[in-house]
Parts: C-alpha cells; sequence; structure tokens
C-alpha cells in the first residue's frame, strides 16, 4: 500500500502561508523585552489564563501525539488514554500542592526551586537531567515525528527534486533533511524571542489544532460504520485494565504513573511549570491549570479514536506510526490535507519552541551563572540563552536522525522508556520536599543517584545477545521499572533523612 498523502498546490499554499504566519507571530510578539533576562525567559511575567492553558496542552501535544499516540492504539488501543484521563489528578497536585510555592518563592527555574530548598547539588544534578530528557526524548521525539510526517505528505514527489546527499558512503534520507529544516524554522524565532514567542505561537497553533483533531475522527467514525463487530473481535483494544504481565501497559504500571512520571513531568519539569511562573498572577497561574486540565479530557478523541478506527480499515499496515498518516490520505479532502498538515507543523514547532526555551533556560540560569560564580549583565544572560538554544538543537537533530535507524519499537514507547527512565527520583525529592519538613538535602542527593543506578539496573539486558533477560521478568515495562524506582527512592529519602540532620530553619521556611 501507498502511505503518502497527495497534496496539490491549495494544500501546499496553505502549508506555506500557516508556517509563515507562525513564524510572524513569533518574531511580533517579541518584539519587546526580549533583551532582558525576565523578558526573554519569562515573557516579563505577562502571560494571561488562557495563553497558559493552551500553552500547557500545545507543551504537552506534537504532530509526534499524532503519530505516537495514534500508533500506540492502533497496537495497544484505548489503554492509552489513561494518561489523559489521569491528568486531573496530578493537575490538582499541581494547583494545590506545588504551584503556590512556585510563585510564592518567586523562583525562575525549577532546578532554583531544589537549591533553595536542599542544596546545590540538587540544582546542579536536576538541571542537568532535565536538559538531558529534553534532548534525549522530547525534542528528539518531535522532530522525528515531523520528518515522518513530512514523507508522508511529501513523498516521493519531493525527493525527486531534493539534492541528492551521501554522508559517510550513506545516502541521507528525506526524513533527515524534514528534521533539519523543522528545526531550522522553529529555532530562528524561539532563538529570536525566547518564551513570550513560545506561548503566544502555541496559542495560535492550540485553535488549529481543536479543529484538526476533531476533522479525522469525525470522518474516520463515519467511513468506518458499525463498530460492533469489530470490539468484539478485538476486545483487548477497549480494555483499559490490563493483566500485570501485559507488555508495555499492565494496570499496574498505567494508574501508577503518575506518581512518578505524572509528577515529574507535569508539576517539576521545567518546560510546563515556566508558563505558570510567567503568569500575571497567582490567580492566573492557577486557573490556566485548570484549562488545560479541561483540554485533557477531550484529548484522547483526537488520538485514540482515530488509532483504533485505523485497525479497522486497515489491519495490516507495516508499522503501527503510519496509521494517522494513512487515514488524512483516505479520509481528508484537498484544501483541508494542507490546514491538516499546517496544524501538525504548528504543534510540532509550538512544541519544539517550548523544550528549546525551557533548556536554555535551564542552561543559562542554572548551570552558566553558577558555575561563572560572577555578576553576568542581562544581555550576557540572553546571549547565552539563544547559543545554548542552538546547542540543544542541534542535539536534538542529532538524537532524531538516531530514531529514524531503530524502526522496530513504536515512537511512542521509546519516548516513554526515556520519560519513565528519568522520573521517578526527581518525583520523589520535590513531593516529600513539599510535604515534609524532615527530608533534607543528603537524602535527596542520596535518591536522586541511587534512583539512576536502580533505573539502570532494571533496565539492563542482563541475558546473551539471543536472549533478552531482566529483573522484573516478567513484569518488565517501562511504567513497572518507573514504580520500583520510585518505591526505592521513597524509601531511601526517607531512612536517609531519618538518618542525617534535619534541615536547618531557613530551607523549610515558607515552603513546606
Amino acid at each position: 500500500m501507498n502511505h503518502h498523502v497527495t497534496l496539490n498546490l491549495i494544500d501546499l499554499g496553505i502549508f506555506a502561508l500557516y508556517m509563515a504566519a507562525t513564524m510572524a507571530l513569533g518574531f511580533w510578539v517579541a518584539r519587546k523585552g526580549r533583551d532582558t533576562a525576565q523578558g526573554y525567559f519569562l515573557g516579563n511575567k505577562t502571560i494571561p489564563w488562557f495563553v497558559i492553558g493552551s500553552s500547557m496542552v500545545a507543551a504537552d501535544i506534537s504532530s509526534e501525539q499524532f503519530i505516537s499516540n495514534v500508533g500506540g492504539a492502533y497496537k495497544h488501543g484505548i489503554v492509552l488514554a489513561a494518561g489523559d484521563w489521569n491528568a486531573w489528578i496530578i493537575y490538582t497536585l499541581l494547583i494545590l500542592v506545588f504551584l503556590p510555592y512556585y510563585v510564592r518563592t518567586g523562583v525562575s527555574t525549577m532546578p532554583e526551586f531544589l537549591e533553595r530548598r536542599y542544596n546545590s547539588a540538587c540544582r546542579y544534578i536536576f538541571a542537568i537531567a532535565s536538559v538531558a530528557g529534553f534532548v534525549a526524548a522530547i525534542n528528539a521525539g518531535a522532530l522525528y515525528s515531523g520528518g515522518i510526517m513530512l514523507d508522508s505528505f511529501f513523498g516521493a514527489d519531493l525527493a525527486r527534486v531534493l539534492p541528492k546527499i551521501s554522508l559517510f558512503g550513506s545516502e541521507v534520507s528525506p526524513v533527515v533533511l524534514y528534521i533539519i529544516f523543522f528545526a531550522a524554522t522553529t529555532g530562528v524565532y524561539t532563538i529570536y524571542g525566547g518564551l513570550k514567542s513560545a506561548a503566544w505561537t502555541d496559542f495560535m497553533q492550540i485553535i488549529i489544532l481543536l479543529f484538526a483533531g476533531f476533522l479525522v475522527p469525525v470522518l474516520a467514525l463515519r467511513r468506518a460504520g458499525d463498530l460492533g463487530p469489530f470490539i468484539a473481535e478485538h476486545n483487548e483494544h477497549f480494555q483499559m485494565f490490563k493483566p500485570v504481565t501485559h507488555k508495555p501497559f499492565p494496570f499496574t504500571g498505567v494508574f501508577t504513573g503518575f506518581l512518578s512520571v505524572g509528577i515529574w513531568y507535569s508539576c517539576t519539569s521545567q518546560h510546563m511549570v515556566q508558563r505558570v511562573l510567567a503568569a500575571k498572577d497567582e490567580w492566573h497561574a492557577r486557573v490556566g491549570v485548570v484549562c488545560a486540565g479541561f483540554l485533557h479530557v477531550i484529548m484522547p478523541f483526537f488520538f485514540i479514536v482515530p488509532g483504533i478506527v485505523a485497525l479497522k480499515m486497515f489491519p495490516n499496515l507495516p508499522h503501527p506510526d503510519q496509521a494517522y498518516l494513512v487515514l488524512v490520505r483516505e479520509l481528508i479532502p484537498t484544501g483541508l490535507k494542507g490546514l491538516l498538515l499546517a496544524g501538525l507543523a504548528a504543534a510540532l514547532m509550538g512544541h519544539v519552541a517550548t523544550v528549546l526555551n525551557s533548556a536554555s533556560t535551564i542552561i543559562t540560569l542554572d548551570l552558566y551563572k553558577k558555575v561563572t560564580k560572577r555578576e553576568v549583565t542581562e544581555k550576557q544572560q540572553v546571549r547565552v540563552g539563544r547559543w545554548s538554544g542552538v546547542v540543544v538543537l542541534i542535539a536534538s537533530i542529532w538524537i532524531a536522525i538516531v530514531f529514524t535507524q531503530q524502526p522496530d519499537t513504536t515512537l511512542f514507547e521509546k519516548i516513554q522508556t526515556v520519560l519513565f527512565f528519568i522520573a521517578p527520583p526527581f518525583a520523589v525529592v520535590f513531593t516529600l520536599g513539599i510535604l515534609w519538613r524532615r527530608a533534607n538535602g543528603t537524602a535527596a542527593v542520596t535518591s536522586m543517584i541511587l534512583g539512576f543506578v536502580c533505573s539502570w539496573v532494571l533496565f539492563r539486558n542482563w541475558g546473551d545477545v539471543q536472549t533478552e533477560r531482566h529483573l522484573l521478568d516478567p513484569f518488565n515495562t517501562f511504567n513497572h521499572r518507573a514504580l520500583a524506582t520510585w518505591l526505592v527512592c521513597m524509601t531511601v529519602m526517607i531512612v536517609t533523612s531519618l538518618l542525617t540532620a534535619p534541615p536547618p530553619k531557613e530551607k523549610i521556611e515558607g515552603i513546606i
């Protein structure tokens, strides 16, 4: 089957117009305040609630979601909806537990908060791990999905006119060129304008995504007809609670993920919380999170329904990640394909812009400014932020290209494996840091280090080349590994805190 989407001049014109409009908005909103550190990294703290809410969702949803989540639903079913439908738990914790202390302490970054609560070592460890996660999973995954998306839309037609490029004796595929294209177009306005550019372009693209998101599942359901016999035949695709030995979504891992990845990703990750820190005031910050929570309720309709319907319509796809693009090719009429492509591209650009700005913020304020231990002017901070953004973008391109060479697993599983590897120790350190006075810096550092060791031990293959063997077999999934690591870190944090001296009064004043 040919999986490429056919575009005509109208589609291409709409796509080009939307790309230009997105970049123009990014430059326009950044015309003032981009030369100060607070303006570049926090948008001068002028972001209203509706931009915060839409930007939080846009930061979490990229074209990667349309590729990876639809592919995951094609392969595993409705169980992938649990992430969105459990978001109310995470956002409730953010609003009632974490957010008040972030806003009232006036911090600019999450690593800075850890230093305020524990010590500088925690700040450095979290800063480095955050940047690594941004590059290896979030940004690289988004760019990789963007490359697949453009290749599926343009396919062989554009490949024929592109120059043939060889590197180390191998021809560079069009997907790699598309990855570089998206990275370059996104990096231009983000590196120039900072957070304000990222947040307001997110607001524009979420409007297009809401339209495009409803378009595909509605048309897919209309084309699919009666789903009754299909549901009876594929009952496992409609089960939210999978057995504990299911790979990779046992219910014991799916419904405990909020303890580790949920708290780390939505309550402590810089690329999500930075929108809250840039709010006009605490009310706008809280209501922005409420707005994001309601948007998450409807997101499974955008991703899960198309994946399941694609399985009914095209049961023999070579790879699950092709499901969404095949639906677009078969269902979306001329003109709307260009608009849909524009929405997917804008989603990717907003997503990459968000993470790029957050990574440069951490590198500048938590690493460069702290390591140099000298006065750094506002202009110097902005300059370092821009150059660090360039480095992060190049690293993300490299990881995305590596993803293109690993076709056997779905994009969703690749990204989740990285996120669930990083998250558990930080979720424990932040949670106990806010809820328990006795938690101290020694325990926090110990938990972080042992947490990474535990994740590595559980992830490592202890068998030979032919036979994979893991310590958690037959329960070895990324979410079970995260749960086990979370339990280890929680135990280590509590025991070490009780065996060592309590933290100084100034470390818990106004935080607990």
